[in-house]
């Protein structure tokens, strides 16, 4: 494990200074990511074994392919021509958030009266699950993502203008991940503003790391609220053991090319598409994968679940180089100073963090679709002279 771990902090130490010490590259984050993982195994008390050959091999594999596609690409200079999105359609995302959040609190007043398990933590959650006899599917739809949008864009632009707006669609974003009971929510919008921030140079590594440690708090209220966990059991690393250290140990236990169908997990999208229109008999596959109890009890098997049950080392290897290139071009788009291209990489950046526990890019492909869609729109609109309202 010794070298894997040198081995992906020389990755780490190029891709930072090929990025221009960039932490949010690709190449950085990556590599970073697993040192942390790997550097938990020594330094976290737990009776845990250590990841075996398959991990290490496989995670060796993802770190360099995925890094060499990333700097390739950003060794290249783009053309930028950049455009401030219209106000008009910020605007109507804006008012589009404000009108849409009280069908979500009337959704959170169902949620409790129809709770099936004595603990409202644990009833939220399972509602936006959709795991209760009331709620069949989980919670979302297009509302959610022009929050997420509206917010990332009027954060990007923040001033003494808008500061309402921003305060405003944070409040609804954390209102969100605190009545679906989900920490992703919580990591994804303290990710994105720091990318941004970062980008914009307004914030240094220092408070970075606070914000970092203070969402790992956050974590542990959240875990206690939905488990019952009480705080001795928190003080035992319950939540970093079973959320960081056993999702390589849950990959220790796949077997390579052991998907009933070709590229059922990888290309769950396409085969959810044959299921909904009757072009296909087969069934998708659940986005919520089966538990494994030994050694830690956990569904979550790190990003390389799909491409290894699926097509094996090799698919490891390919969907690297197929993520590594574009998140590089993305990336070095947003290092020229594009407007655009930054928040759209921050669209990205949390499910480059978020790879120590599963896979986002493949299986939140509709989601990321329609958010670049929204994304697109304002800055369209001024390209193409679609309103004749200047933008701020």
């Amino acid at each position: 494990m010794i070298f894997v771990f040198i081995f992906c902090l020389l990755l780490a130490i190029i891709s930072l200074i090929t990025s221009k010490n960039n932490i949010f590259s690709p190449g950085v984050i990556t590599s970073a990511v697993w040192l942390v993982i790997l550097g938990l195994f020594w330094f976290l008390n737990h009776n845990l074994p250590y990841p075996g050959k398959k991990f290490l091999t496989a995670i060796s594999l993802w770190v360099f392919v995925f890094s060499f596609g990333a700097l390739l690409m950003q060794s290249v200079k783009f053309k930028v021509t950049d455009l401030k999105p219209s106000q008009f359609v910020r605007d109507i995302f804006f008012f589009a958030s404000i009108v849409s959040y009280p069908f979500f609190l009337l959704y959170v007043r169902d949620a409790f009266l129809f709770g099936e398990t004595g603990n409202w933590a644990l009833d939220l959650r399972y509602a936006s699950l959709g795991k209760t006899s009331h709620f069949k599917a989980p919670y979302g739809g297009w509302h959610v993502l022009i929050w997420n949008v509206a917010y990332l864009i009027e954060f990007f632009y923040y001033s003494k203008k808008n500061r309402i707006r921003v305060f405003i669609l944070a409040f609804i974003l954390l209102s969100f991940g605190f009545f679906t009971m989900s920490k992703i929510i919580f990591l994804d919008l303290l990710i994105k503003s720091l990318c941004i921030s970062f980008f914009q140079k307004k914030i240094t590594l220092k408070p970075i790391f606070v914000s970092v440690t203070s969402i790992l708090l956050v974590f542990m209220i959240i875990q206690s609220a939905r488990t019952g966990l009480n705080t001795k059991s928190i003080e035992k690393n319950d939540l970093l053991v079973q959320y960081i250290l056993g999702n390589p140990l849950a990959f220790e236990t796949l077997q390579p090319h052991s998907s009933t169908h070709w590229g059922e997990n990888v290309f769950r999208i396409f085969y959810l598409i044959g299921e909904k229109t009757g072009l296909s008999t087969i069934k998708s596959i659940n986005p919520i994968l089966p538990f494994v109890h030994k050694p830690v009890p956990t569904n979550t098997y790190t990003i390389l679940y799909p491409f290894f049950k699926d097509f094996g080392y090799w698919g490891i290897g390919i969907f690297a180089l197929l993520l590594g290139l574009p998140l590089g071009w993305i990336f070095k788009k947003a290092q020229q100073g594009s407007e655009f291209f930054i928040i759209l990489y921050t669209l990205f950046v949390s499910a480059i963090v978020i790879q120590y526990g599963g896979e986002m890019f493949f299986t939140q492909l509709p989601s990321y679709m329609k958010q670049i869609l929204l994304l697109l729109l304002p800055f369209l609109a001024i390209k193409y002279n679609l309103f004749k309202k200047k933008s701020l």
